[in-house]
């Protein structure tokens, strides 16, 4: 997390649910406590965009944009499609390689992607997160996407995310997707626009795609399977996106590929930052894990459960809320019971720490890489996947629990 996140939630802070010291969950009167604050959290479904649009629904919009474009490609196609390299044997800085490693690769070194201040790396998820394993009807692939926001003067191009193909993992392969929201004016056709949102944390589950909005307070949710194809030749102007009257075609300022809002959830209860999210497939019913981000005190991890056969939230409450005394926390997973967080440290390696089921203690694990962001549980690695935000020192990988 950048110094322009942070001075957004300044100020933002709310009380922890309860306090502790030295880095210690909460005790256990505490916890069971928890689990009642849950209904505390409440979320609330929207189908349509807050401004602008109005009488348009998600769908409806995207059905426009389905009769315009060609057939919307499938995440297998876009695999197939991809252009850029990733490279298995980078380069780690000086004592920035990750303890406990498993597996790494970098960003193309013909690209500029490891090194762009314009577009920042934030937050990862895998096909195991999605359907347990390879991704149906693709042939057996494996997939990791990474959200990128974009980043000062560049900020203008919002949001987008990472398809790398791990299939075969000493050959990963990659293409960017850029998110966008539908919209719509009477008369006029369905058009789009860039999704202005931090990507913080995402989490693939089924055909959704979550992303953690930490300053509209809630969650963006996509369609994987509706994404479609636009023009990238012929481009009116550089940082052209949406329809164009002139020639009837769409564009994505460059971008082969957009993926388009399709719901969104709000928050509705308790105030909650939403920073990060992430699957449990380790629960009685798979949940959904949302954690926030303070730069000072602690964090709060509130839970919500999911159904598999809609891959939607099950209820506007939630079902578990526990607080810890964690600063600067960039992502958690849970793991039958036991919570693991990333920490960052500036420009230092940052750190995983790991709470057992039924303890109190959140002990130090080992070293992260330098500005470790958002985590994710691999059952088929039994490790957990991460990244680096820094420019330079961008790497994605696995480490073990």
């Amino acid at each position: 997390m950048d110094v322009t996140r942070r001075t957004l939630l300044r100020g933002l802070s709310a009380a922890p649910l309860a306090a502790a010291a030295g880095g210690l969950i909460l005790p256990s009167t505490a916890r069971a406590a928890s689990s009642a604050a849950g209904a505390d959290f409440r979320v609330k479904m929207r189908d349509r965009p807050k401004r602008g649009s109005i009488g348009y629904t998600y769908p409806e919009m995207i059905a426009g944009l389905a009769r315009a474009l060609p057939a919307a490609p499938l995440v297998a196609e876009v695999l197939r499609n991809a252009d850029r390299k990733a490279a298995v044997n980078h380069h780690w800085p000086a004592g920035g390689k990750p303890q406990r490693l498993k597996y790494s690769f970098g960003w193309d070194p013909e690209k500029d992607d490891s090194t762009t201040p314009a577009w920042y790396p934030q937050g990862i998820t895998t096909s195991y997160d999605a359907y347990r394993g390879p991704i149906p009807g693709a042939g057996r692939k494996r997939a990791v996407l990474v959200s990128w926001y974009g980043k000062g003067t560049n900020a203008w191009q919002g949001a987008r995310i990472t398809f790398v193909d791990v299939t075969v993992p000493s050959r990963p392969r990659y293409r960017h997707v850029l998110l966008v929201e539908p919209r719509k004016s009477v008369g006029g056709p369905s058009d789009f626009r860039p999704v202005k949102v931090h990507a913080g944390g995402i989490a693939w589950y089924g055909d959704r795609l979550y992303i953690a909005d930490s300053a509209g307070g809630g969650l963006r949710v996509f369609n994987i399977n509706q994404m479609f194809q636009v023009s990238t030749s012929g481009v009116p102007s550089p940082g052209y996106c949406g329809y164009n009257p002139v020639d009837k075609k769409y564009y994505a300022n460059g971008y082969q590929y957009v993926l388009p809002q399709s719901r969104a959830y709000d928050n509705a209860g308790a105030e909650l930052r939403y920073s990060q999210v992430a699957v449990d497939h380790t629960t009685p019913q798979p949940s959904l894990l949302v954690n926030e981000f303070f730069g000072g005190g602690s964090t709060r991890c509130v839970r919500w459960n999911m159904n598999p056969s809609t891959s939607s939230i099950t209820s506007e409450d939630a079902v578990d809320a526990t607080s810890f005394e964690r600063a600067n926390v960039q992502g958690v997973v849970s793991v039958n019971g036991a919570y693991y967080f990333s920490v960052s440290r500036g420009s230092n390696p940052g750190y995983l720490y790991r709470c057992p089921r039924g303890s109190y203690v959140a002990k130090k694990r080992g070293k992260l890489s330098i500005g470790p962001e958002d985590l994710s549980y691999d059952g088929d690695r039994n490790g957990l996947w991460g990244l680096g935000e820094h420019p330079r020192r961008r790497a994605v990988y696995v480490v073990g629990r």
